[in-house]
């Protein structure tokens, strides 16, 4: 039997702060118990203080464990504009088109934690007359002990107290540590386990689902797999079906398979109705073969590079120049160094004062208002690259008020405040990102970025140290880590960074979320800068 004492979740809890910058506290402690027992069994311990000893120096089981631990950040009804779409449109409409059929409406709740998801579509179906023969909702998570507390539908007062009344009382009974789903609301939910990571999904058939939820789990996937696993569920769909990701959550840049639409004020993503185009390799029932995926495009968002200059088109980015070799390697320094040196034109725009952007309404331009969240956010990346950044401060921040918790837009709204030396007001953007996703690369790379910029050297070599443990293969991290060590003055640190961001482009790397200008992105470019900046320290001062 497995023993885990509240010592050791302490530890454990000490341990991922300390590692990962991930704050759990005891009203967390229910998701840390859940991993444990996931875990423990798979590297056969059964004492959870030993294991936590094991943590310490085994730091890929550490990793193998952190995507398990957040699984307490769900809750109902989460995102009320998915939802109001979901009432008033999207599970109407697929419910009377599967009764048309004559079969079932079938639905995936992909990553469904401990069941608040696939339970909040179960009562929605339930209050549009579906009866649980009618409907086939299939609730799956990589965590095996989160999906047997799903299947228990026990949660705590707090987890429910946001219910509406109706509700409550009718899908919940009264238990002794909170309540309990009522056994008719699981009569139309079946839960098991998932590796979306998998290549084929064995138990999905092609052109199967009408929906397919997947909120709040790609944020943890690098590219590659991403896309891979964009291909299986398409196939999965059928003609005109839907996807639904997190609000945080975009495919914009990353693949283009899927045509996005607006329902409710929500945007979801469909599969067309037309016929697509013959593909090979999308990993669903008896398929073989690897993804596609490098077919398509490589960025996840509009980026700049030290090397790429771009023609101007109507409404497109302004010109860069493109940056040449320098002619020395001590010259070295001046290249890809946005902490250094930042954009001269933008700083000016800032001195007017990015607080204007507040006021002065008309820094926004109207019609951006009428652009999709990822269109809006390419919109002020392309003011920033202007140095307009009073224009892109508003837009941004329009856009976190009509999308609270857009992952990419409080990222680039981090940067801004950074780069105009407003660092509280960076930093708490980049809390509100950890905060969204507890295991946020971009924000502690991003925040260890602004923590150089104002000179807070100990703060971040910190921040870049959290996201390299999260990341270890993240080129730029090590990049800038080498650039932290060069500003102590701990040259052979900095040479060893400068080497390992060489050493990791020989793995993918995927583009951030967000956006810093005159950062280098591209896997050339990380390599030139790094090569001429290790050069420059080999040289020496002149």
């Amino acid at each position: 039997m497995l023993t885990v004492t509240s010592k050791a979740l302490q530890q454990l809890s000490s341990l991922l702060l300390e590692r990962a910058g991930l704050k759990i506290t005891p009203d967390g402690y229910h998701s840390l118990r859940l991993a444990l027992s996931t875990r423990m069994p798979v590297v056969g311990i059964v004492n959870a203080e030993e294991y936590v000893k094991l943590l310490r120096s085994a730091e890929d089981e550490l990793r193998a464990l952190l995507p398990l631990v957040t699984v307490g950040h769900t809750e109902f009804f989460r995102d009320p504009k998915q939802f109001r779409a979901l009432e008033s449109r999207i599970l109407p409409d697929a419910l009377w088109k599967a009764r048309r059929e004559n079969r079932r409406i079938s639905i995936w709740s992909a990553g469904c934690a401990t069941g608040e998801e696939p339970y909040s579509l179960a009562m929605v179906l339930a209050e549009q007359g579906a009866l649980p023969i009618e409907v086939d909702l299939w609730a799956t998570d990589l965590n095996l002990a989160a999906v047997e507390a799903a299947k228990q539908g026990r949660f705590s007062a707090r987890r429910v107290a946001g219910m509406h009344g109706d509700r409550r009382t009718r899908f919940f009974r009264p238990v002794e540590d909170g309540y309990e789903i009522v056994s008719s609301l699981k009569d139309y939910v079946r839960f098991d386990g998932q590796n979306l990571a998998v290549p084929v999904f064995e138990k999905v058939k092609p052109e199967s689902l009408d929906l397919i939820l997947c909120r709040n789990v790609i944020i943890y996937f690098d590219l590659p797999t991403i896309r891979a696993l964009m291909d299986r569920f398409l196939a999965a769909l059928r003609p005109g079906a839907l996807l639904l990701l997190g609000y945080s959550e975009s495919l914009f840049k990353v693949y283009d398979r899927f045509e996005m639409v607006e329902m409710e004020g929500a945007f979801v993503y469909r599969r067309p109705v037309k016929p697509l185009a013959p593909r090979t390799s999308i990993g669903l029932g008896n398929t073989k073969g690897q993804s596609t995926s490098a077919l398509l495009p490589s960025t996840r968002a509009l980026k700049t590079t030290l090397d790429t200059s771009s023609k101007v088109s109507p409404g497109g980015p302004a010109p860069r120049k493109t940056v040449e070799a320098p002619a020395r390697a001590s010259e070295a320094s001046q290249v890809a160094n946005p902490a250094s040196e930042p954009p001269r034109k933008s700083l000016e725009a800032s001195a007017v004062g990015v607080d204007a952007g507040r006021s002065r309404g008309g820094e926004m331009p109207a019609w951006s208002l009428m652009l999709a969240p990822g269109e809006r956010l390419n919109a002020a990346v392309r003011m920033i690259e202007r140095g307009d950044f009073v224009s892109a401060v508003a837009t941004v921040e329009q856009l976190l008020t009509d999308e609270p918790g857009h992952l990419d837009a409080l990222l680039t709204l981090g940067n801004i405040y950074s780069l105009s030396g407003r660092v509280v007001d960076a930093r708490d953007a980049f809390a509100q990102a950890i905060n969204r996703e507890p295991l946020c690369v971009e924000a502690r790379v991003f925040g260890g970025l602004a923590e150089l910029q104002a000179g807070e050297l100990a703060e971040a070599r910190a921040e870049l140290g959290k996201a390299l443990f999260l990341e270890p293969s993240l080129a730029i991290g090590h990049y800038l880590m080498a650039q932290v060590h060069e500003r102590l003055k701990d040259n052979e640190a900095a040479r060893r960074h400068y080497r390992n961001a060489i050493s990791q482009l020989r793995f993918p790397q995927r583009q951030l979320a967000g956006h810093y200008p005159e950062l280098p992105d591209s896997a050339e470019s990380i390599s030139r800068a790094a090569r001429y900046a290790l050069a420059a320290l080999e040289e020496g001062p002149l």
